[in-house]
């Protein structure tokens, strides 16, 4: 057969044809070309119906295009290709609009209509009789551009964005995000974009940015077609300029992206490069009354009473004297060392409105892309302040109009990559009276101030707050020391463990000092399953402190609920305690997060009663409280009758009440230290919360949380780097 499929999965086409076949490109063609064993790659981008000549031979017309990236900026890529008898009816039923071909075994005609089509002058005539190949790649998905939309379709589309709005949450559960795209036809096409995950809608960072929509529906509205989302959608972003990264911005774990969707990606950006005015400035060439994107890092931030003061850099200069908000900076969130050394390189940034949440949240050494920043001369009103009339100043109004707000960019973009280089060359002032216990906060092996402000954003070294008065001791000289004394030592971090810093959260019990693991979901699915056999003991449903209600699964299985209320629980459910008895540990969870306090209990043939203390005696959400084997003396449930009024529970009141020692969670870290003098294995246990600034209780159950505390022992003990580095 004259036409041969290739697997998109099996790589690039080339990679699927004979070896002893040569590439020759279309532009290199003429009418002397050498034809035997060359073969031409492009795709298809006009397929035209199958014809029948006078003859009665089918034949077929095709015009082929070369990728995006081999061209340049002479010569012509695309050709007229006529596909002649069974060769061409085969074409037309293997070959979509889109699709990459591969084709061999052709003659070289000069084309007639090379003046009026502005292809190239030559055309090819392929004969199956003459031994002509075609090796076809259809693409899974096939776009279409935006001058070809109609309504009502679901479609897949790549776009240049033109205009954007920050996703915001809608009055429902979902999340919203407007967005006009345009294509090389000149077409828009404005897009409102619904999802009740915010990951799953484009990750827009600028204007001039480029997206990809899978499934997106097509509608007339108030006679414009518009773009929304249908059951399945699904979008990448990239980078708009020529050049950067082929690494989509996606919430999706997976996508298809192959040879065809990079031609596509690198033709938009070529054609954008031409017609995209770029929104982005630096601080050197703003200028007074612009709008205009920033790419910065921040450097400190303060709450005023009707705003949010950031104070960021983006390692140049601004080119006006710069307008400052504060006089006294002391309420300045930040390090005063590096807002003195970047006091020349930073501005003050005021938010306002919608913006201030997100401006309240962010941290000191974060890299941020602020949208449609406003620069405007400073309106002074006090005589006294009319020298500063010329000075400009930084603000950021509110609404979203042309994707205002700010955003938090990846320490891996291309963005912050590019803003990385221009801050580690920056001119900046040096502090001249730096003490050391300042400089132990900021100076781990690392010269850059922007790199010293990622560590202060992941919060990843202790300052030094109780012992400066102690003099520095080599662990050479600790080692030789008979224990117990205090040291205070400086040392370098070599390695720790856990590895997953999860792992590192225990229960301990206050009491008798003994830890515990935090049991697997495994153990405890055991424990309640086995709850889940022992019968119910009808004589205890419905006692005067308690009401009593029973369920049944889908399996069949009883669970009752005991309602620690007197009125209607549903009125206000997050609020309500319930005793529950039978439910297995997925259906606990469950209930956690409909109901304030969950109580797993059992019959006795007495009283209701915990279960064994290997499970939770009290569960609040996310967290578990556990109860000490050894220190607690449970009885029954009854003291619990003291609570029925209580809206608020706090678990070591319930836990005092029942009889029962609450365990705490505390952090267990095993830290090598070493300072050139010897090596010294430390124990981070009782002071740990106050070295990570977290909670141990809160680790256990936040997994942002637990990235965080990961990237904190990462910059302290890179992973992957000598020791000597």
């Amino acid at each position: 057969m004259p036409v041969h499929m290739l697997s998109e999965g099996g790589g690039r086409a080339e990679a699927q044809i004979p070896n002893h076949l040569q590439r020759i490109e279309i532009k290199k063609l003429t009418l002397d070309s050498e034809c035997e064993d060359k073969y031409i790659k492009g795709h298809v981008v006009l397929k035209y119906p199958l014809n029948v000549l006078p003859n009665g031979r089918q034949m077929l017309k095709a015009v082929i295009q070369e990728h995006a990236t081999q061209q340049s900026s002479s010569g012509i890529m695309s050709i007229n290709a006529y596909f002649f008898g069974m060769l061409a009816k085969d074409f037309s039923d293997a070959v979509k609009q889109g699709g990459i071909v591969v084709v061999t075994g052709f003659s070289l005609i000069k084309s007639p209509t090379a003046n009026k089509d502005k292809r190239h002058p030559c055309q090819l005539e392929l004969f199956e009789e003459k031994k002509a190949t075609v090796y076809v790649q259809n693409p899974k998905y096939i776009y279409v551009p935006l001058n070809e939309l109609k309504p009502g379709v679901v479609v897949n589309v790549y776009g240049v964005v033109t205009y954007y709005k920050h996703p915001f949450p809608t009055k429902g559960t979902d999340y919203c995000s407007a967005v006009t795209i345009m294509d090389q036809s000149g077409r828009k096409l404005s897009c409102t974009l619904f999802s009740d995950k915010l990951e799953a809608l484009p990750q827009i960072y600028k204007v001039g940015d480029i997206v990809r929509f899978h499934r997106i529906k097509t509608e007339r509205f108030q006679g414009e077609l518009k773009g929304v989302t249908s059951a399945g959608f699904s979008a990448l972003t990239f980078d708009g300029r020529v050049g950067g990264p082929v690494i989509p911005r996606t919430g999706s774990k997976s996508y298809h992206f192959v040879e065809e969707d990079q031609r596509m990606l690198e033709m938009l950006r070529q054609w954008a490069a031409s017609r995209c005015s770029p929104s982005e400035q630096n601080l050197s060439t703003v200028q007074p009354k612009q709008f205009f994107d920033l790419t910065c890092q921040l450097v400190a931030k303060a709450e005023l009473v009707k705003s949010v003061l950031l104070k960021v850099w983006d390692g140049t200069k601004c080119s006006h004297p710069v307008w400052k908000v504060l006089e006294e900076e002391d309420i300045l969130e930040g390090n005063a060392v590096l807002m003195y050394e970047l006091q020349n390189l930073t501005v003050d940034v005021q938010v306002y409105d919608n913006h201030i949440e997100v401006a309240k949240s962010l941290k000191p050494g974060a890299y941020l892309r602020i949208n449609n920043l406003h620069a405007k001369l400073h309106a002074s009103t006090a005589k006294t302040q009319t020298s500063n009339e010329n000075h400009l100043q930084f603000h950021l109004h509110g609404g979203t109009i042309y994707g205002r707000g700010i955003q938090v960019l990846p320490a891996d973009s291309y963005d912050v990559q590019e803003l990385k280089k221009k801050l580690e060359s920056a001119e900046v002032r040096i502090h001249p009276n730096v003490s050391d216990s300042v400089l132990l906060d900021f100076s781990i092996n690392e010269g850059t101030l922007h790199a010293q402000l990622e560590r202060y954003q992941q919060q990843s070294v202790t300052v030094l707050t109780a012992h400066q008065h102690m003099k520095t001791t080599s662990l050479s000289n600790v080692k030789n020391c008979k224990p117990p004394q205090k040291f205070r030592i400086r040392a370098k971090l070599k390695s720790y463990e856990p590895k997953s810093l999860y792992q590192s959260v225990k229960r301990c019990c206050p009491k008798c000092r003994i830890l515990q693991e935090i049991p697997d979901d495994e153990s405890l699915a055991h424990l309640f399953q086995d709850a889940s056999t022992r019968p119910l003991n009808l004589n205890l449903h419905n006692d005067f402190w308690y009401k009593t209600a029973v369920g049944c699964t889908k399996n069949k299985q009883q669970i009752a609920f005991h309602f620690l209320v007197e009125d209607d629980w549903e009125k206000d459910a997050e609020k309500t305690s319930v005793m529950v008895e039978r439910a297995s540990l997925n259906e606990i969870f469950q209930l956690s997060r409909r109901f304030g306090n969950i109580i797993p209990v059992t019959s006795s043939e007495e009283q209701l009663t915990l279960l064994d203390l290997s499970a939770p005696f009290l569960i609040q959400g996310k967290t578990c409280y556990y109860g000490c084997k050894n220190c607690s003396n449970v009885t029954d449930v009854r003291p619990l009758r003291q609570f029925v009024q209580q809206e608020s529970w706090e678990a070591a009141t319930i836990a005092q009440s029942l009889g029962i020692q609450l365990l705490q969670h505390v952090f267990l870290v095993k830290l090598e230290l070493d300072d050139g003098t010897a090596c010294l294995d430390a124990i981070l246990w009782q002071d740990a919360e106050k070295f990570f600034r977290s909670l141990a209780s809160e680790a256990e159950v936040n997994v942002a949380l637990q990235e965080e505390l990961e990237r904190t022992m990462k910059t302290l003990c890179p992973p992957g780097k000598g020791f000597g580095k």
